[in-house]
């Protein structure tokens, strides 16, 4: 790796011509590569810099990004010119993630972290269902499950648990019935669906656990979440749908929601899709959210405001996206979907705010890689552990 570091910043002495004569012999040798070679002729393009150059802002903060730019242009460059040397500059850095690691790999160097990365997987569709009698049944990707438990047949086919009635259709609510409880628990680097007995469908994200019942009775349909849910709840105007938190209950009659309440957080975060749904605090505070608005709960307070719905549901179609979130924020989103554990070995960092978008489904390494050409930080990855340092 800080073989790789110092061949990009030999090529960027070569592309702003601060490179000496000894060091001009060893970038053309380094040139002899046709792939090195196209990749510096990609560098010398105005277009393909300007290119680069807007990738390079998605996972900075402005302050971590300006101490960039000044890094990469000369001290004695005309100030007219200053920009073109940032841009530069900008571009022979993001060569190491671009093309130049490719490149390097080329001659034989091998990645010594290949087997991290390789384990630092997107999470799969696996859980654990546990029945009212204790039973676990373990599920995996590829699975198929058929069983009953009471009085409703459970299968889980394609990704997503589901309880119907012996017909094929979801079992009714049973008022002379008695409520037996059932729980899924879905590990770290995983996700799932379950649809309940009623037809409500729940897209559960990593770590997280959904406690309900095989089928419905009473006069409301109750279920109980740790962690992360997309809730999208069959409507039934007689029978409310309540999600029990540690931090209050969520009630509808028949809407499309997320809702994060993770251990580790203080707060519980309410997000409404569509419909309209109440919100009741530990504290006894109530409120009522319409689509676009958020409740924010914690053990004495609650709070209403308008957010960017996306940024909270977008986990459920494909990509992770954060605005001006703490270092921590993220990869505590990231280390539950990935399935590692951060070290901070600068406190520090933990507070440094990003704004920016990752694909849930690929490799988290071009995150980290542009993260660390863009912010006053270091990584390295050992087994599933991910250092972070000044």
């Amino acid at each position: 790796m800080k073989d790789v570091q110092k061949n990009a910043s030999l090529l960027k002495k070569l592309l702003t011509g601060e490179a000496d004569q000894d060091e001009q012999e060893q970038g053309y040798e380094l040139l002899q590569n046709p792939s090195l070679r196209q990749k510096y002729e990609e560098l010398r393009s105005p277009e393909h810099l300007e290119q680069i150059f807007g990738e390079q802002t998605r996972y900075s903060g402005e302050e971590a990004y300006e101490r960039f730019l000044q890094a990469t242009a000369p001290k004695n460059a005309p100030r007219r010119s200053r920009w073109v040397y940032r841009l530069v500059g900008a571009a022979a850095a993001i060569a190491l993630v671009a093309g130049l690691w490719t490149v390097w790999t080329e001659y034989g160097t091998s990645d010594p972290t290949e087997a991290e990365w390789t384990a630092l997987s997107p999470g799969q569709t696996r859980g654990t269902l546990i029945l009212a009698n204790g039973e676990e049944v373990e599920i995996g990707p590829t699975d198929d499950v058929s069983l009953t438990e009471h009085n409703a047949q459970v299968s889980y086919r394609n990704g997503c648990l589901s309880y119907q009635g012996t017909a094929g259709e979801p079992t009714r609510l049973d008022q002379k019935k008695v409520e037996k409880y059932n729980q899924f628990i879905i590990p770290s680097g995983a996700e799932n669906t379950i649809v309940l007995s009623d037809g409500s469908k729940i897209r559960l994200n990593s770590e997280s656990k959904l406690i309900y019942p095989s089928h419905f009775t009473g006069e409301r349909r109750t279920v109980f979440l740790e962690g992360e849910a997309y809730f999208d709840v069959a409507h039934d105007a007689e029978h409310p749908f309540i999600v029990q938190t540690r931090l209050g209950e969520i009630e509808v009659l028949g809407t499309s929601f997320n809702v994060n309440i993770y251990p580790e957080n203080k707060a519980c975060y309410t997000t409404l899709v569509e419909g309209k749904v109440a919100i009741l605090s530990p504290a006894r505070q109530k409120t009522v959210l319409l689509p676009g608005e958020q409740a924010v709960i914690t053990e004495d307070t609650l709070e209403k405001q308008a957010v960017d719905i996306e940024d909270y549901t977008g986990w459920t179609k494909g990509f992770y996206t954060f605005k001006n979130k703490s270092l921590k924020d993220i990869m505590d989103t990231f280390g539950r979907w990935y399935n590692f554990e951060v070290v901070y070995e600068d406190a520090s960092l933990a507070s440094l705010p990003y704004t920016g978008s990752v694909k849930r489904y690929q490799s988290i390494r071009p995150f980290l890689e542009a993260l660390q050409l863009t912010a006053d930080l270091q990584y390295r990855v050992q087994g599933n552990k991910v250092y972070l340092s000044r």
